[in-house]
């Protein structure tokens, strides 16, 4: 093993065209603690620094090979592992008791001698003693015999050096603990000093802090400027309120920038929250409380509405206690504004007020600030009074005026409201509210011509599009997603170096695919252009890695293709269905990565949970197909593990918000999909439980006025799926019942939906078990005629 350095763990030359990083051998009682090493250090990315040096090229230190979870179907499991061994750099030997008693361990470690890299053995205690274990004098040896070399004279053991994975007890001795164990690792597979590989990392971490400072420095300019307005604004005169407006608006900007620090680079909530709790401190001490100036009660107000937003953006529950008073506030100060009359000095010109129209405008921003607060607590009713009050004020302000601007807010409203009708399940009212918002821009765009007008066009046509495909209106959906994505282009085509735009085509050539997917089936076509989308994410994200709402996109992208590549794995060609399989699982395990390494960043963030438990869900489906195409139970248990986390992230999104029927329905899926999977288990009580739970959250769905096809189509999977149950246990006659409710409402959906070629699919397949179940079925005896 060589001689200990204090800094990592010696190794020898390691040579170069090794097709993995490392090899991990581990005995199966230590599967949990050989996953989570695997995972943490095929995710770790190599410091930007020492990749700078040119030693270093790849991001990361992988692949690592272990073994249960990286074989392929082989006749010849020995002839594998030796393959895998020899086309290993390194060996990583997880040591423990157990692992010390295993042949297979021993036999690897042999082997791997025998090719002549003892010197690149890693030892990593997880359980016991560094000792060579000796079932007698040291049970608890952790070093398996053939990780030592035989000494002269007395024949005594040489114990090799290790890194301990074991936390450290209260008094310092023990373990490294798993992180120190990490680094160690990745320094010796580098071929650094520990000491190099933590200072190289502590240069990322401080890069990072410095994103979270800027933050910081954003919020005291805040504070400084409102300060400084507060301070002008009580001089009342026009140059004083002129600084004013400069001040409060200079402020906005900085609000701005905040979320975007926040949205682009990942800045915790807690970090937010106390960024603003200390510029509220700052700007109520520095604020006049003199209310005699119309144009400070004004500027207040707008600043209370900033505020208020971007605790909306924030959108945990602390943030949003205080959305509530900031909208009384401001509430109060707008109508006494409006009803007060012009002061003496107003009339003379010694004096100015907000002007009529300035009201109108903050009383929009007012609107859009209470409707997201109410949507944000499921107040979906509120929520579109207040989007349709919006409207109405915009309405009597463009017939009053004519101005192109209240045209454009009447627009925005109308958006609104789609977007809280589709959050409240309204599908037909959101619907209708995206195409009179469609109506209106393009009225708009007929009298000018603005990007920022396009842009809305596109994300109007693009929300509608999602709304349509869930009203199973997909041939419109489809055309319209197709209308945003040409937009998107123009957009990148007049501004070829705006990063936001790019992102936006990215995003709607994404969407497109899904509409193509959901429309056509033409999974070749959808992947054309979620290989366009995934072209751009490579130029954004190699431009600039840390931004976190790239990263995101990519990750949604990555899950999409592997998704695309699941659906081509349906092939009667075994080769060509392995191969998309194993394509479709490094797409969806590199999309995990990076929802992973996001939600890291905030742990309560609902949309980065939910994003990972959509992973999670498709690396179970993936493991299912695997299990189906090579038979492997240990792969049947990797699909119920990941389907298992799955509904454990979606049981939290669900209680946050229980009201959404989205999450209902989320959670109703995988439940369906871990229900089939217990069955094919034979699991039977497990499995009925899944379904019924599943059922009972479809029934809530279908039980009011406005069922969607989509929920409609998901409680006929559960039955079919209770129909294969019944017909594993052996009772058919409950299995024809099943079966016969699932087609029922398959029937119903094509009644409905004559050309999606889905529902005659599923049609087919359940009159085609129905028959099955027929032939099974036993004969009842006929009575004899009296």
């Amino acid at each position: 093993m060589g001689k200990k350095s204090a800094d990592a763990i010696p190794v020898g030359e390691g040579g170069e065209g090794y097709r993995y990083r490392a090899f991990i051998s581990y005995s199966s009682k230590d599967r949990s603690a050989a996953e989570k090493l695997q995972r943490s250090l095929e995710s770790y990315r190599i410091p930007k620094p020492l990749r700078r040096s040119g030693i270093h090229r790849n991001e990361r230190v992988s692949p690592i090979f272990r073994d249960r979870s990286d074989l392929k179907a082989s006749a010849d499991l020995g002839q594998t592992i030796r393959e895998a061994l020899e086309s290993s750099e390194y060996l990583i030997v997880l040591c423990s008791p157990a692992a010390a008693n295993s042949q297979w361990v021993d036999r690897e470690i042999s082997f791997f001698k025998e090719l002549g890299r003892s010197g690149n053995i890693i030892a990593v205690i997880v359980r016991g003693v560094p000792a060579v274990n000796d079932p007698v004098r040291e049970p608890q040896g952790a070093f398996p015999k053939a990780l030592v070399g035989l000494l002269g004279g007395d024949g005594s053991l040489t114990e090799p050096l290790a890194a301990d994975i074991q936390e450290p007890a209260a008094d310092g001795r023990g373990g490294d603990g798993f992180n120190l164990a990490k680094l160690k690792i990745v320094a010796t597979l580098l071929g650094v000093s520990l000491a190099e590989l933590t200072q190289r990392q502590a240069e990322v971490d401080r890069r990072q802090r410095r994103v979270a400072q800027a933050v910081a420095v954003g919020m005291l300019v805040l504070a400084v400027v409102a300060g400084i307005g507060a301070w002008i604004a009580v001089e009342q005169s026009r140059a004083a309120e002129r600084r004013l407006q400069n001040a409060v608006e200079s402020a906005a900007r900085q609000i701005g920038a905040t979320v975007r620090y926040r949205d682009r680079y990942g800045v915790p909530s807690d970090v937010i929250q106390e960024l603003l709790r200390s510029a509220e401190l700052d700007f109520g001490k520095l604020i006049s409380d003199d209310d005699t100036s119309p144009m400070l009660v004004f500027q207040r107000a707008r600043l209370n509405l900033e505020f208020a937003e971007l605790f909306n953006l924030v959108g945990d529950e602390q943030s949003q206690q205080k959305v509530a008073p900031l909208i009384a506030e401001t509430t109060t100060a707008l109508d006494r504004l409006e009803q007060r009359s012009p002061s003496a000095l107003e009339w003379i010109g010694l004096a100015s007020a907000p002007d009529p129209a300035a009201l109108a405008m903050l009383r929009l921003k007012l609107f859009d600030v209470v409707g997201q607060e109410k949507n944000y607590a499921g107040r979906f009713n509120e929520a579109i009074a207040s989007a349709e009050s919006r409207i109405a004020l915009s309405q009597a302000w463009f017939v009053k005026t004519g101005g192109l601007s209240w045209l454009r807010e009447l627009a925005q409203g109308h958006c609104r409201l789609g977007g809280y009708n589709y959050r409240w399940g309204k599908l037909a009212a959101s619907a209708a509210s995206y195409e009179k918002c469609l109506e209106t821009t393009r009225s708009l765009m007929q009298k000018r011509n603005q990007p920022p007008d396009r842009g809305d066009l596109m994300a109007a046509l693009s929300s509608l599009a999602t709304t349509l495909v869930e009203m199973d209106r997909r041939s419109d959906a489809l055309s319209r997603q197709q209308e945003a994505a040409n937009t998107a282009k123009a957009l990148v085509s007049a501004e070829p170096q705006n990063t936001e735009y790019q992102r936006t085509e990215l995003v709607t050539l994404t969407r497109l695919g899904d509409m193509v997917l959901s429309v056509e089936m033409n999974v070749a076509r959808s992947l054309k252009d979620y290989e366009q989308a995934l072209f751009i994410s490579n130029m954004l994200t190699r431009s600039d890695s840390s931004r976190l709402d790239w990263q995101r996109d990519r990750s949604l992208l990555l899950e999409r293709l592997a998704s695309a590549h699941l659906r081509l794995a349906d092939n009667a060609d075994i080769t060509r269905s392995l191969e998309n399989l194993r394509q479709a699982e490094q797409y969806a395990r590199d999309a995990f990565e990076i929802a992973e390494r996001i939600l890291n960043n905030d742990p309560l963030n609902q949309e980065w949970l939910r994003d990972r438990s959509v992973l999670e869900e498709r690396r179970g489906q993936i493991a299912f197909a695997s299990y189906k195409r090579g038979g492997d139970t240990r792969i049947l248990e990797d699909s119920a593990r990941w389907y298992a986390k799955a509904i454990a992230d979606r049981r939290v999104i669900l209680k946050a918000d229980a009201e959404r029927s989205f999450y209902k329905l989320d959670l109703a899926v995988v439940l369906i999909q871990f229900g089939e999977v217990a069955v094919e288990r034979r699991e039977s009580d497990s499995a009925e439980r899944s379904l019924r739970e599943a059922l009972l959250l479809l029934e809530e769905l279908t039980s009011g006025n406005e069922a969607q096809p989509i929920w409609l189509r998901e409680t006929a999977k559960v039955h079919s799926a209770l129909a294969n149950l019944f017909q594993q246990r052996g009772d058919i006659v409950s299995a024809q019942a099943e079966i016969q409710r699932a087609i029922a409402l398959i029937h119903d959906l094509r009644g409905k939906f004559p050309d999606i070629v889905q529902y005659r699919r599923d049609e087919e397949y359940l009159v085609g078990k129905q028959s099955e179940l027929a032939k099974l079925a036993p004969e009842v005896p006929e009575w004899p005629q009296p």
